[in-house]
């Protein structure tokens, strides 16, 4: 079965999967029966990798590899589901 998260490079989907999977799963099990998420889903999406990025960093405010690796999954997640794209619905 494909969910919408096989449109993210596959080096970001299991750190988006997992941190949702923990964070909120209902979310999660939202997403994976769609293909693209709703607005509000997206800026659910955006706390939870931006809380987590938060958490990863180290030594002078610098994100540590797994930071980083959060920070670059957001980003490939925005960049393929843009808000502009998406409905509130």
């Amino acid at each position: 079965m494909t969910t919408m998260f096989d449109d993210l490079p596959a080096e970001f989907r299991d750190v988006v999967v997992e941190l949702l999977g923990q964070r909120d799963p209902e979310l999660l099990g939202a997403l994976l029966k769609q293909s693209k998420p709703t607005l509000e889903q997206q800026e659910a999406v955006i706390d939870i990798l931006g809380d987590a990025f938060t958490e990863h960093l180290g030594a002078g405010h610098e994100p540590t590899v797994r930071g980083a690796l959060i920070d670059n999954a957001l980003g490939a997640f925005l960049t393929r589901w843009p808000a502009e794209e998406l409905a509130d619905s």
